[in-house]
């Protein structure tokens, strides 16, 4: 173990040895007689304690302390005054200054020992801590990093599944046993995007970075969609829902909607949870508020009150000491049912702390629970709730619960119907797509605003056009402006992710007639079919649909109201993979993978590896996933000798994906000709296979294969088989394969 360091300050040179002798077994001892160069020598060598004599000539002892105390590096050094007898009128005004302690001349080896010591004891005790707590910060900033990564990493294949899922639930012929599964897939889904989130949200309160962004925001909408989102939670239960919301509440206020949103989730849903029957009353109200300086305004705010009552489990004084501990959970005997992560309250707590708010409980074991909550707000008018609005609000269990089956959603069937999808997402595209098809409309979908305006240009008319809000070149705010400035005056709606009330009036002023969040709310979206759609025909065609669509379901009570979900899927991997191969073969290598560089290619990069990443994760592609993860992260960080060095092999594992997955979808497809045609062409191409395979060249064989297109059954086993080997790198026996095939075809021939 390295010994701790000595810097010993004195101008006389016995003093000097003497001192020296008495430490130097224990410690590692640096000696100087001169203030000036202690000075520079304690920058230097870092000493762990200083002893210092006071009486030197020139600079004295607390000169030599003063500037040590005046740089950086040294001004948190322990010093330990050497004084003599005569000189102890010295001692109070060296603690004055900052000394530690004091050693007396002459010396006493077993004080200076002992004194020494002790000082250096604290100093590598508070190291030791210093250092615990740097770990202990290093290890806590590597967890949250690391659940926010996968947080975010886990949504993507979560929310692809949320939506295939509910695009298989809308199928109304599938049997009972399946639509059961399904449904509770979607709700496992769901359950786990909730547990997910709120990792997330812990990770971002660890780490001090859960900001809050205060916009303006509609008092109503925040109720609708937070009461929307959990009566579900109700499922079965006999338990009665009621709101009492004050009509004198603004209409308008100022805040952080999105966590003002999660505050009243997480409550409700511990209500809902929690309460086997009986009631669950929500109470909305806002009271007076004097703000904090520099907000000297009081007439400008106001606090808004949260109360969420129920008649559930309740909770002892213990655990209502506990409950805002993070992962706790109650009634593990009577709750084995109740998931979650125990996070929620935590994350709730904070979240009302940050926003400068207050949250009380009262509880009763078997009794129930009073959660109140009261968040300071900034208002934006005069304008209050009203009546009226209030009161629509209170009926919204009432008319929610007629409607809340997912098989009571009626669909109208609309063959008269014409819609327009915009979305730069594929897999958005795919999910919109498949929804709308179940209600017979004629659908056209584009991926960019410039191919919708095109569209639009060329004099095309749609019912509703429905437009993705945030796209790259042209977002959906600036296509929508110039669809309308060319005379176009038909219904476009919003699509986006971003779906905070308030965000309404923002996009009404922005030309759109409405808009639906993503996912894509399947009631929302049934509303507006019919209202810009349905409703505007006459009855007799609205009927005669209807007569038409029912007379074909009793015809084909089994078709499929939409192609195969996974092969739709797998066609828009396909057409993403090969937008990326075209990417990284004809622009990069002329772009940012030069030793100079281009932005503009690089930005496109890294959007097209962040787009192929998640579309291989949701295929399953996980090693690959992994590797356009390590591109997207080279190229953010301007690592071009990454990227230059692995995107080549990227390509090529992709390409060969790509191939792959064509001849899976080929053998899918039921197209297999039952003689063999072009017999000359299928020999020279398994010749080629063959010389492939004989030089180890996988992506030769892979490649030939593919452009293989019409075969017979024997055609497309030796070629299954011979992919097979070739994947698992057996490459003779492909070679053996394709030889003895070629034999068989020249008999033919």
């Amino acid at each position: 173990m390295e010994k701790n360091k000595l810097l010993i300050v004195d101008d006389d040179m016995p003093n000097l040895m003497e001192l020296t002798h008495i430490l130097q077994p224990e410690y590692r001892i640096f000696t100087v007689k001169d203030g000036t160069i202690a000075v520079e020598r304690a920058v230097k060598t870092l000493p762990d304690l200083i002893l210092l004599d006071i009486i030197m000539p020139g600079m004295s002892g607390f000169d030599v302390l003063a500037e040590l105390k005046k740089n950086e590096k040294t001004c948190k050094i322990p010093v330990i005054f050497i004084t003599g007898i005569s000189e102890s009128n010295n001692e109070s005004e060296g603690l004055s200054v900052g000394a530690v302690d004091y050693i007396r001349k002459p010396f006493d080896a077993m004080v200076v020992k002992l004194r020494v010591r002790h000082q250096i004891q604290i100093v590598n005790l508070k190291r030791d801590m210093e250092y615990a707590a740097s770990t202990a910060e290093m290890a806590s900033k590597a967890k949250s990093v690391f659940l926010a990564n996968m947080s975010h990493e886990i949504r993507t294949p979560m929310n692809a599944i949320l939506g295939v899922t509910e695009i298989l639930l809308q199928n109304e012929n599938i049997p009972a046993e399946i639509d059961e599964g399904l449904s509770r897939i979607y709700s496992s889904c769901d359950l786990l995007m909730g547990i997910i989130n709120d990792i997330l949200d812990f990770s971002k309160i660890e780490a001090g970075k859960l900001d809050i962004m205060p916009n303006e925001y509609m008092v109503a909408s925040l109720i609708n969609d937070s009461v929307h989102l959990n009566m579900m939670r109700i499922d079965s239960k006999p338990i009665e829902f009621e709101l009492q919301i004050d009509e004198n509440i603004p209409a308008k206020l100022v805040g952080d909607e999105l966590r003002i949103k999660q505050i009243f989730n997480n409550l409700l849903s511990n209500a809902f949870k929690y309460t086997d029957s009986g009631m669950v009353t929500l109470s909305v109200q806002t009271k007076p508020y004097t703000p904090l300086p520099p907000h000297d305004n009081e007439n400008d705010w106001v606090q808004l009150v949260i109360s969420v009552c129920d008649t559930g489990l309740g909770m002892t004084k213990e655990q209502l000491s506990k409950m805002f501990d993070e992962y706790s959970r109650f009634h593990h005997e009577k709750g084995k049912t109740i998931e979650g992560t125990g996070l929620g309250l935590s994350i709730t707590q904070n979240l009302i702390s940050v926003m400068n708010g207050k949250i009380t409980v009262e509880s009763q074991p078997g009794k129930g629970s009073l959660f109140t909550v009261y968040l300071p707000q900034k208002t934006v008018n005069s304008k209050l709730l009203g009546k009226e609005t209030a009161d629509n609000l209170k009926q919204f269990r009432r008319n929610y619960m007629k409607r809340f089956k997912r098989g009571q959603l009626v669909r109208d069937p609309m063959p008269y119907g014409t819609v327009l999808i915009v979305d730069d997402v594929e897999t958005n595209l795919h999910v919109a797509v498949s929804l709308m098809k179940l209600y017979r409309l004629n659908i056209d979908s584009v991926m960019s605003g410039y191919k919708a305006i095109d569209l639009i240009n060329e004099g095309k008319v749609y019912d509703i056009i429905f437009m993705d809000h945030m796209m790259p070149g042209m977002d959906g705010i600036e296509t929508a402006k110039i669809i309308h400035e060319s005379g176009y005056t038909a219904p476009i709606v919003a699509l986006t992710a971003n779906a905070v009330a308030g965000q309404a009036d923002m996009f009404l002023q922005n030309g759109f007639d409405g808009f639906i969040s993503k996912p894509i709310d399947i009631r929302q979206l049934n509303v507006l079919l019919n209202k810009f759609i349905r409703d505007k025909q006459p009855p007799e065609i609205i009927e005669a649909a209807r007569i038409k669509y029912a007379d074909n379901v009793q015809e084909h009570p089994h078709d499929s109201d939409s192609e195969s979900v996974g092969t739709s899927l797998l066609d828009s991997f396909i057409t993403d993979a090969k937008k990326a191969v075209l990417l990284f073969e004809e622009k990069c290598p002329q772009g940012f993978l030069s030793d100079t560089g281009d932005s503009e290619m690089l930005k496109k990069f890294i959007i097209t590896v962040h787009g192929i990443k998640s579309a291989l994760f949701n295929i399953h592609e996980k090693d690959i996933s992994e590797l356009a993860l390590q591109l997207e992260t080279a190229a953010r960080d301007n690592n071009y000798d990454f990227v230059r060095a692995a995107t080549p092999f990227f390509l090529y594992r992709l390409k060969e994906l790509i191939t792959m997955l064509e001849i899976e979808k080929h053998e899918n497809s039921g197209y297999i000709n039952s003689e063999e045609e072009h017999l000359d062409a299928l020999n020279s191409k398994l010749n080629i296979i063959k010389q492939y395979a004989s030089d180890y060249n996988r992506k030769g064989v892979l490649d030939t294969i593919a452009e293989i297109k019409n075969f017979s059954k024997e055609t497309k086993d030796v070629l299954d088989t011979i992919a097979e080997h070739v994947m698992h790198s057996e490459f003779e026996e492909a070679e053996q394969i394709a030889s003895g095939f070629i034999s068989r075809i020249e008999l033919k021939l």
